[in-house]
């Protein structure tokens, strides 16, 4: 059968099956996985035997839907939705709080119809679990289910080999950050790009200005979240700057690397970079120094002009110190500062709540 477009009494016979408290194996997009009636205690306690895991690990929620998430635990933390709206459907498990306090669950929206189908005729989650005893490598076809659980699922979905080698990346999601607990399909730098949003600093020359304006940022929001600037990708924030009418790969000024030095920040390794409409499109927002950067961008972002401000939340224009003697740099860093301090705030929003972890099988 073709799993990414099931054969309705293939699917049928499958719901009969899960609602009799039976195991049902299936492809996803990456590998084998074998899923159960999550409502049902005994198919459950059927699965965690099949499986061989120890009861204590939980399985991963097999979804029809991203709104399905809500049947089994709360709303989802907002990196958590992040992650939801830009990797799913597709081979990745977020593992997220539960009802009960110190609760994690696992929650997985596979690419492909098939198992989004079993889910959906089924009318709520199912556990599922990857089509493999623990410890065993995966099963990347019908007749490696067969070999390694053979006598004790109840109904096989051949769909061909599985086109991934990898089971699903695990990421949990808390409050505040992404963690990714198990390398998988999905590559670890692609998650914490997907989860993080990118705020862009415009300037001229992206020589003064807008570098310490984006190193500023990485200093203010490490601190907040009391992480170290490369790892606040986990916690949803990147940072670039760049020039409207920049040199490509020329240092920032010693002026400005004597004024960073002075406010906390390198800008030694600095090297400039031009605007392009791929860099602009990837940014959540974009922060100018001046309006004549607001003018020039303002073409690309017809449809969000949200997107686009002056650094300065009261809409003063940060003038350009390049040529101009160190005092005037030392202002110019000062007004930086201080708008950036204030932005930052606006970009934490809520993310003051931490949250709680565990680790769950995710199985396919």
């Amino acid at each position: 059968m073709k799993p990414d477009e099931p054969a309705p009494e293939a699917v049928a016979r499958a719901a009969e099956v899960l609602r009799a408290g039976g195991i049902v194996a299936f492809p996803t997009e990456t590998v084998y996985g074998i899923c159960a009636d999550a409502l049902n205690e005994a198919a459950v306690r059927r699965l965690y035997g099949a499986k061989g895991r120890d009861p204590e690990k939980a399985c991963a929620y097999l979804l029809a839907d991203a709104n399905a998430a809500e049947r089994v635990a709360p709303p989802m933390p907002p990196l958590a939705r992040r992650l939801a709206a830009r990797l799913w459907p597709g081979p990745v498990t977020l593992v997220v709080p539960g009802r009960k306090d110190g609760e994690t669950i696992g929650l997985r929206l596979p690419a492909l119809e098939l198992p989004r189908a079993l889910a959906d005729i089924a009318g709520h989650p199912l556990l599922q679990t990857s089509a493999n005893r623990s410890g065993e490598p995966a099963a990347l076809n019908a007749a490696a289910v067969e070999e390694s659980l053979g006598g004790v699922i109840d109904l096989l979905l051949d769909g061909g080999r599985a086109p991934g080698s990898r089971s699903s990346t695990v990421v949990r999601c808390d409050r505040r950050s992404v963690t990714v607990l198990r390398a998988g399909a999905i590559p670890n730098e692609e998650i914490l790009r997907a989860a993080s949003d990118l705020t862009l600093i415009a300037c001229t020359g992206n020589l003064c200005r807008s570098p310490l304006a984006e190193a500023l940022f990485r200093k203010l929001l490490a601190e907040r979240f009391e992480c170290a600037v490369p790892d606040l990708p986990r916690f949803g924030h990147r940072f670039a700057s760049f020039g409207t009418m920049a040199m490509v790969d020329k240092p920032a000024t010693q002026e400005a690397v004597e004024v960073g030095r002075e406010h906390g920040v390198d800008l030694s390794l600095h090297r400039s970079r031009i605007f392009s409409p791929r860099l602009l499109a990837s940014a959540r927002r974009v922060y100018c120094l001046a309006r004549n950067h607001l003018e020039f961008l303002r073409p690309y972002f017809a449809d969000r002009p949200h997107a686009l401000d002056l650094l300065d939340p009261k809409g003063r224009e940060i003038h350009d110190p390049y040529g101009r003697p160190l005092k005037v740099y030392r202002k110019v860093g000062a007004q930086i500062e201080r708008a950036v301090g204030k932005r930052a705030d606006e970009l934490l929003g809520l993310e003051e709540e931490g949250g709680p972890g565990g680790e769950v099988d995710s199985g396919a």
